[in-house]
């Protein structure tokens, strides 16, 4: 019975392990030219909460300072910024993995997208009553905001999806090679440059 448990627990381990992901969303190449603003920004994070994403927001910060845009990149400094950015993280419902806690009430998220819901309690059941062989598949429809403000005033907001796929199971094995999972700092840098290429208007 023991070793039971023990196999059990072993290849539920490697399936958590054994997760690829993929990025969904269209990717465009903006060329900025020379053109540089010259003005001082400052920038203030919002919703980036969890670890993983924290590390993604080092990859927009680094693009917006190598862009050579802006005379100085700084944190919250907005009474002496020329213009002010705040970097929205709007989240999706989070299904969290077996052992993980979601960051809201089940109940909330079935009353908020009970469609999605329902796939998701499916394919999930299959998931572990086939041990993964079928494999379980969360989707994040994440979108990327970029609020500037001038003066104190919301001057425009810029929105981008960034939404991607995780797969749970054997199955990702067999494409963790051809994932996205080293893929987000430049998905996110050009989301960066779409931010910069969109909004040159107004900075």
């Amino acid at each position: 019975m023991k070793l039971i448990q023990i196999i059990v627990l072993i290849m539920l381990m490697a399936v958590q392990i054994s997760c690829s992901v993929f990025y969904s969303t269209e990717r465009r190449n903006i060329d900025l030219g020379k053109e540089n603003y010259n003005r001082s920004l400052s920038y203030e994070l919002i919703g980036w909460d969890e670890e993983l994403d924290r590390r993604r927001v080092t990859y927009i910060l680094s693009a917006l300072e190598k862009s050579g845009k802006f005379a100085s990149v700084r944190h919250y400094d907005q009474t002496r910024a020329d213009l002010h950015l705040q970097i929205i993280l709007e989240s999706s419902p989070k299904f969290k993995f077996f052992l993980g806690e979601s960051t809201e009430p089940v109940s909330y998220l079935a009353e908020r997208n009970q469609n999605r819901f329902l796939i998701y309690l499916t394919n999930r059941f299959l998931a572990i009553s086939t041990f993964f062989v079928i494999p379980d598949i969360d989707r994040d429809d994440d979108h990327l905001l970029f609020r500037l403000r001038k003066n104190g005033n919301i001057q425009k907001e810029y929105r981008y999806p960034i939404e991607s796929y995780q797969v749970f199971g054997w199955v990702s094995l067999l494409f963790m090679w051809v994932d996205d999972r080293n893929e987000w700092n430049s998905i996110l840098s050009e989301k960066v440059s779409e931010f910069l290429g969109d909004a040159k208007n107004d900075l």
